[in-house]
């Protein structure tokens, strides 16, 4: 089984019913979820902190991670895009440009989860992708015509809205899965790099970057409250 089998096989035992992957919209009538103020610097430290969570497991990601961009240019070259680009997007790109995308994967493993950071010229092309395949569904078109693909693996994605979206009006700019339907995987970008932090450091992730079921999704509601609780 490779790490996409094992994830989306994981992710249906682990959400056991509540989630479903084809079209789901959240409950917008669930509690409020405060969330810390976006910061580039505190965000910045946290990719560090992931960074050097591979470097401790002996996965090498540092020498794949492209250099920094800095606004202008990152504006520049993600000029094919057709909304504004928020701070997280801009954030993120100043810590690193991407991940070389002829690097093993396996050897380098920079993933969020399961899907890999990328540079916006690859996330050129994975829009493309998106918006020939789940952008054709009208229910979904609008959320992932403003949708910028920052991380991705094998037909699956992880995308972050750049205009307001009505799959979990609570979050301003949640973490968005796309395969086999579309979902809200984090509440935030800090969140999501929190998660996979801890993710990462466990004593129990295996060789393959996988930790047992019940772990990753405690994890996962640790950072995330509720994650997949309120789906339809």
């Amino acid at each position: 089984m490779n790490r996409r089998q094992f994830s989306q096989a994981s992710l249906f035992a682990m959400s056991s019913g509540a989630l479903s992957l084809s079209g789901c919209r959240e409950n917008s009538d669930a509690p409020p979820i405060a969330l810390p103020p976006f910061s580039q610097s505190t965000f910045h430290s946290q990719l560090e902190a992931l960074r050097l969570a591979y470097e401790a497991k002996d996965q090498h990601v540092s020498s794949s991670l492209l250099p920094p961009l800095n606004e202008s240019v990152l504006r520049e070259r993600c000029a094919w895009f057709p909304a504004a680009l928020p701070e997280e997007l801009i954030a993120l790109y100043a810590w690193h440009g991407g991940q070389d995308k002829e690097v093993d994967q396996d050897k380098f493993p920079f993933w969020f989860r399961d899907c890999g950071f990328i540079s916006p010229s690859q996330a050129e092309r994975e829009y493309k992708d998106i918006m020939s395949s789940y952008g054709q569904n009208p229910m979904d078109h609008e959320l992932l015509k403003y949708s910028f693909p920052f991380a991705a693996f094998n037909s699956g994605w992880l995308v972050l809205p750049c205009k307001s979206q009505s799959l979990d009006p609570r979050f301003p700019r949640p973490v968005i899965f796309v395969m086999e339907g579309i979902t809200v995987f984090f509440y935030s970008m800090q969140l999501m790099v929190d998660t996979c932090v801890e993710w990462v450091s466990h004593p129990q992730l295996n060789e393959h970057a996988q930790l047992p079921s019940d772990i990753e999704l405690k994890i996962w509601q640790k950072h995330n409250p509720r994650i997949f609780a309120d789906a339809r």
